[in-house]
């Protein structure tokens, strides 16, 4: 009778919390079809941290898999959706062996690149972004520490693996966009230059890691209508002064994912963050841009309504705005883009890792 109380107070305890964080995301009326997931994070030796994840019904988070490298007094741990172009990964420090002996990260490095870490309680974190376009095979990953005042390195290799994204066979026509005539009317002109800049002034922002372990799907429904790192081809003309119309196209690549959604539909931030961008842009539409520290951003994009300011501060599931079809699209959807350090990941790959706080 106790354990069948125990379990019957345990699942009053989840039904409540989902109750506050549906109250909680900014007046939107969303726990129905609404959840969150709990998930044991990427702790070792039984100290696993409570990773917490809202996703809609009926949307599963992928599956995280997890490589392991260890060295005297150390272990290094990865972990992805899938250790292959275009995913992002999560890094772990930990401490393995005495804990009396004094044990510091000096610095990681994989590849040519450094990965910035942070410093926890339990030891360091840091992510990376895998590029859609590196060339598979294995990849060398050295980490510096000291242990008891002793230099130490831990050298080994990491596999990624190649993926074939799709391609788009069919040029595909924007419309207005695809006249340059269109783009460079003066009132157009201006409004492109003041947002590259301020997009360039968001992305240079190096701040500290802001992350927690509440991650969120970044709407109350899911369906994918644009697949990441999709090859397009762009048609484009314009007509010169005697008439004569020239035409050409352009190969460009879907940096992010697009979201089914109606005009009006939430739009949710999928992880801890400062706004450094909300605005109204040419190409992009109505944009937010999240700082989630060490050059980790994720932004949103054609949106029928803001519902954030910069400088606001936001955790995963909290409201931005809402699904319209501002800037250059050919319907209503949300574009949702995450960048690490200048490299495009796959957003799924993003808000499935087991980052612990």
């Amino acid at each position: 009778m106790k354990a069948f109380k125990r379990s019957i107070n345990l699942l009053l305890l989840v039904a409540f919390v989902v109750f506050l964080q549906g109250a909680r995301l900014g007046g939107e009326k969303v726990q129905y079809g609404w959840g969150i997931a709990f998930a044991k994070g990427a702790g070792t030796s039984g100290e696993a941290g409570l990773n917490r994840r809202i996703a809609p019904q009926g949307f599963s988070m992928p599956s995280v898999k997890r490589k392991v490298f260890k060295e005297r007094g150390i272990r290094l741990l990865f972990y992805a959706k899938n250790f292959g172009q275009g995913n992002a990964v999560y890094v772990e420090v930990v401490r393995a062996g005495k804990k009396t002996v004094p044990l510091t990260v000096k610095g990681l490095h994989f590849g040519k690149k450094k990965i910035p870490l942070t410093k926890k309680s339990w030891g360091w974190r840091g992510v990376l972004g895998l590029h859609p376009e590196m060339k598979p095979g294995y990849k060398r990953v050295v980490l510096k520490y000291s242990r008891g005042g002793k230099p130490m390195v831990l050298k080994s290799r990491l596999y990624v693996k190649d993926i074939r994204y799709p391609v788009s066979r069919k040029s595909l026509n924007l419309g207005k966009f695809s006249s340059k005539n269109y783009h460079e009317k003066p009132k157009f002109r201006e409004l492109i230059k003041r947002a590259a800049k301020l997009k360039k002034e968001a992305f240079r922002i190096n701040s500290h890691d802001k992350l927690d372990n509440f991650l969120s799907h970044p709407r109350d429904f899911h369906k994918i209508t644009g697949a990441f790192w999709k090859k397009r081809i762009y048609l484009y003309h314009k007509k010169n002064k005697k008439g004569r119309v020239k035409k050409w196209t352009k190969v460009s690549f879907h940096r992010g994912l697009d979201f089914k959604g109606a005009v009006g539909a939430p739009i949710y931030a999928i992880a801890r963050g400062r706004v450094v961008l909300a605005a109204k842009m040419f190409y992009e539409g109505n944009m937010v841009v999240v700082d989630h520290g060490k050059k980790v951003f994720s932004y949103y994009m054609h949106m029928s309504k803001l519902g954030v300011e910069k400088g606001q501060i936001v955790s995963a599931g909290d409201f931005l705005g809402r699904v319209g079809a501002t800037g250059m699209v050919t319907g209503p959807h949300l574009h949702l883009a995450v960048m690490i350090r200048g490299v495009h990941v796959d957003p799924l790959s993003f808000i499935c890792l087991p980052i612990r706080e």
